[in-house]
């Protein structure tokens, strides 16, 4: 019985390891400095793309990355402007005009500033653990920003960096000069929050181990 019970445990302790591994990871610094992974979208200077970007400006883009397909915009002072991928540890910001090599103009204009709102959109019901996502400053070193969110539209509010939200639709701004931001990485679950409780079959493969640990303790101390 008890050469049973420990694979069962182990398989029920792995079961709900890998229901909480399934977050589709976007790294950007990854995708544009490393060229790891590729993205379909429209340039700023009004050109189909599909492939690695490097460091440029997009009317709009999407990359897919584990069944989930992300989709991002800018905008600056209400009007539109460029989601904007930007190297050497940077990551993704906005940008409020590009030349016609997609590049920012003016080039420190590609982070998100106060009066732009970077838009990202999900094909399906994703949830965001923002203790999990990696900002950049200005600079280009990690901080954790004092910025604003707007989930499905519902108005913006102080972004709680240790929160879990769900949603179709997240738009990103800055009050403040010190508060300029990329992101740098990204981590979304497809559906369900990556704190989602292990599934029943895996309870009850937990449950029996357990049990049999307690006849193992009670016929050793009988």
């Amino acid at each position: 019985m008890k050469n049973l019970i420990q694979p069962i445990v182990l398989a029920g302790l792995l079961s709900t390891a890998s229901i909480q591994a399934n977050a589709a990871i976007f790294d950007f610094i990854d995708l544009i400095d490393n060229n790891n992974g590729t993205i379909t979208g429209i340039l700023g200077n009004g050109n189909a793309f599909a492939g690695n970007p490097g460091e440029s400006g997009f009317q709009t883009f999407d990359w897919t990355v584990g069944g989930l397909t992300l989709s991002a915009t800018g905008t600056d002072g209400g009007n539109n402007a460029f989601a904007y991928l930007d190297s050497n540890n940077a990551g993704l910001g906005v940008c409020g005009a590009v030349n016609g090599s997609n590049q920012c103009t003016p080039n420190s204009d590609d982070n998100v500033t106060v009066g732009e709102i970077l838009n990202l959109g999900f094909d399906k019901l994703a949830s965001i653990d923002f203790n999990s996502v990696v900002f950049r400053d200005a600079n280009h070193n990690v901080f954790n920003p004092t910025i604003e969110v707007n989930v499905d539209g519902g108005g913006f509010a102080a972004l709680d960096l240790t929160s879990t939200l769900q949603g179709n639709s997240f738009a990103f701004r800055t009050l403040s000069q010190n508060n300029q931001f990329y992101i740098n990485v990204l981590s979304a679950e497809i559906g369900v929050p990556p704190t989602q409780v292990p599934a029943p079959g895996v309870l009850a493969l937990i449950a029996i181990g357990l049990a049999g640990f307690g006849v193992i303790f009670r016929r050793k101390n009988g």
